[in-house]
């Protein structure tokens, strides 16, 4: 009996991602992160919240391809994606249960860039059919 044979099976490789998981990986992953008194952020959490975004975007661009998008009128569309998104996004806070305690943040402009390279790329993936 040789030693190859006394090894232990070697585990199958995961599935690869689809591609809204990759963008909304690569962008919580790289995303600037306040960690500091009180608060950290939960990044398995901050993917899960923005997965349903990157996926409709990725629809959307099926969908453009379906409806008959030119090539060239979908990569505008991708980079009016970026331009929209690169003038900020802002987000309202509250906590549990106290409507009035709430608190607008805008994202950083860093931040604002990397989500709109990642949207408008999701955007082109499902247009070109990128799974």
């Amino acid at each position: 009996m040789s030693s190859a044979d006394l090894s232990p099976p070697s585990p199958a490789a995961p599935p690869p991602k689809s591609s809204p998981e990759r963008h909304a990986y690569y962008f919580v992953a790289h995303r600037s992160d306040f960690v500091g008194g009180n608060f950290a952020v939960n990044r398995q959490e901050n993917y899960r919240l923005n997965l349903p975004t990157f996926t409709g975007m990725y629809n959307r661009g099926k969908q453009d391809r379906t409806a008959g998008v030119s090539e060239s009128d979908a990569r505008r569309n991708a980079d009016a994606i970026k331009q929209q998104v690169a003038k900020g996004t802002r987000s309202q806070h509250t906590f549990t249960g106290n409507a009035s305690d709430s608190w607008n943040n805008d994202m950083e402009n860093k931040d604002a860039v990397l989500f709109g390279n990642e949207l408008s790329a999701a955007y082109l993936d499902g247009y070109l059919g990128v799974k």
